[in-house]
Formats: C-alpha cells, structure tokens, sequence
C-alpha cells in the first residue's frame, strides 16, 4: 500500500483527535467493554469489532478511567473464572484432566483476545498504577479460582 504524505498525515489525524467523556459515558463505554469480554468467554468473539473496542479501551485510559476498566476486569474476569471452577468441579474420574485442560486452554485464548482490547491499558495504565498485566491477572486469577 502506497500512501502519500497528505493520507499518512489524515489518518495520524484520526489517532490524535482526544475524546472527552463524561462520567455517564465511561459507565457505558465499560459497559459495552464488559458485554465483549462475556462474548469472548461465552465462545463469542466472531461478530466483536475488536477495533473499536480497542478504541473503546483507550478512550478510557486517556481520560482517568483506567481504575473503572481495570477493576471492572477483575470482577467479569472473576465472575467467569467461578463458573469454569463449578463447571470442572462437577467432572469425576478420567473426564477431569480432559476438562480441565479444555476450559484452561479457552480461558487462555479468551485471555489473548481481551489483552489484544486492553493493550493500551496494559501499556500505560498499568505500570503507572503498578497493577499486574492483563495476560498475568489472567493467569492469576485462574490459578486461584481454579487451582483451589
């Protein structure tokens, strides 16, 4: 793709342009980031626009939101991680390993998808509040409530 200077200088345009949110709108920014993340637990990624939620995701770090987008992972990502520990506590004998090495595995690759959304906020909100990284949180979290 050749793209001469006056496209490249559009399209950095796009990225440069702030958006200011008010409190009401980081509420349902998070809310829709939330409804993705179930869709990607719930084995139903194929129709997100992982573009604009990234987008979405970046909004709210830049403008202060990083604690609501953080903590509001833990809790979605918690919220699924009990119902994959009940789904494998009810599996005996030699079906256990199986399903747990199923359910492990979908969790890691939901995991990939929902730190492809929150990169931004792994790349800056994170350090800065000296919070653990998406992929780790994850791992975390999972080793916790499913482990035990």
């Amino acid at each position: 793709m050749n793209m001469n200077k006056s496209n490249f200088e559009m399209l950095s345009e796009v990225f440069k342009h702030r958006v200011i949110m008010d409190p009401r709108t980081g509420d349902e920014t998070w809310k829709i980031l939330e409804q993705a993340i179930h869709q990607i637990y719930n084995h139903n990624a194929s129709g997100l626009n992982f573009e604009q939620h990234y987008r979405q995701a970046y909004n709210m770090v830049l403008n202060n939101y990083g604690d609501k987008l953080y903590f509001g992972l833990v809790a979605t990502m918690t919220y699924h991680l009990r119902e994959i520990a009940t789904s494998i506590e009810g599996t005996h004998g030699d079906f256990f390993l199986e399903e747990l090495s199923i359910k492990w595995n979908h969790h890691h690759n939901s995991l990939q998808m929902i730190r492809d959304i929150l990169m931004y906020m792994d790349k800056t909100y994170v350090p800065k509040a000296e919070k653990t990284p998406v992929y780790e949180l994850g791992n975390v979290l999972g080793k916790m409530l499913i482990g035990n």
